[in-house]
């Protein structure tokens, strides 16, 4: 099977709002540092018109790509990924995560 690129998008509802400022700059950028990141986006919902389809409801959110499914598979055992679920876990009351492939 030829090589596949991975978009990972992860959505957080944390406990509290208030943690949001300090989960974008301390937290999430430790996702995009693991070694088979090849692009990293972070954000939070768009003020974007409301609508039926558009979910505004998450904290944060990021996107990181990947060239193929073996390294998205090995960022899920990064030693930065494990130590971000480990030291922050706590924030988040639900994450959700969609994968895409290219």
């Amino acid at each position: 099977m030829a090589t596949q690129k991975i978009i990972h998008q992860v959505y957080f509802w944390l406990h509290k709002e208030s943690d949001v400022a300090e989960f974008l700059r301390d937290a999430v950028p430790m996702l995009g540092r693991c070694k088979d990141v090849i692009q990293f986006y972070q954000g939070v919902p768009a003020p974007t018109e409301k609508r039926e389809v558009v979910d505004h409801s998450f904290h944060v959110s990021c996107s990181l790509f990947f060239d193929s499914l073996e390294g998205q598979a090995a960022y899920q055992k990064d030693p930065l990924h494990l130590e971000f679920i480990a030291k922050y876990s706590s924030f988040w009351k639900t994450v959700k995560v969609y994968d895409i492939m290219l």
